[in-house]
């Protein structure tokens, strides 16, 4: 998609909700390593990004200080048992679309993040493009976005997974990039089918300047719960 990198546009009012936290303790069962590895794309120079993954999940006493859980609004019709698919047979599910929504909140008029001009939910503007639009145009954005997104995540993905657990890793790819996404231990488990350690791979994205924040912390529990969800 060369200079498009829309996706990596898409953090919104969700990073600018900072939450001081105490230092975390190492946390050995959920401790995961980010492997050095080139990037797919190049990504924008943007200091409004989630930092590399930590260490392990924040934790005081042996209690996580981010949720693990939160609550999500299912739209589509769950499966009674997981089906696993190429990803290349699916489409991001109107569940994750609406978590993209919530998160990013719809902006109909152009507003400047990190040096770059943003509109819709979160949808990073190309040269030409007007700066006050409709809400059907900031759908048709999310659409385009989401299939960058989508296909980053066919390319990455080599092995079958559900719909829900694709939808998720659109999502989070919508947030944080292709780039990120590619090096992300999400993919790296997802690959190696240890989907209990994808899942909580997803709440290492949530600091940014190495601060956990708030909003970041439940987008990240929200996919999760449903990457986790048949």
């Amino acid at each position: 998609m060369g200079t498009r990198l829309r996706a990596v546009g898409a953090i919104g009012a969700a990073c600018l909700l900072v939450s001081c936290s105490p230092a975390p303790t190492p946390d050995a069962t959920l401790s995961v390593a980010p492997a050095a590895e080139p990037a797919a794309e190049p990504e924008p120079a943007m200091p409004l990004v989630p930092d590399a993954e930590a260490s392990s999940i924040p934790m005081m006493n042996g209690v996580p200080l981010v949720p693990l859980t939160a609550e999500v609004s299912f739209l589509d019709a769950l499966e009674p048992e997981a089906t696993y698919r190429s990803p290349s047979d699916y489409n991001t599910n109107h569940t994750a679309i609406q978590i993209i929504k919530d998160e990013e909140k719809l902006r109909l008029e152009a507003y400047e993040l990190g040096g770059l001009w943003l509109i819709g939910y979160g949808h990073l503007m190309l040269e030409g493009e007007t700066d006050v639009i409709d809400e059907i145009t900031a759908d048709a954005f999310l659409k385009d976005d989401l299939h960058w997104c989508e296909e980053s995540i066919e390319r990455y993905v080599k092995v079958p997974i559900t719909l829900n657990e694709f939808s998720a890793m659109t999502a989070f790819c919508y947030n944080v990039g292709s780039a990120k996404t590619q090096k992300s231990s999400i993919v790296k488990r997802v690959n190696k089918e240890d989907r209990p350690g994808a899942a909580n791979s997803f709440l290492l994205w949530n600091r940014m300047n190495g601060v956990v924040m708030k909003a970041l912390a439940k987008r990240r529990a929200r996919e999760r719960t449903l990457f986790l969800t048949p």
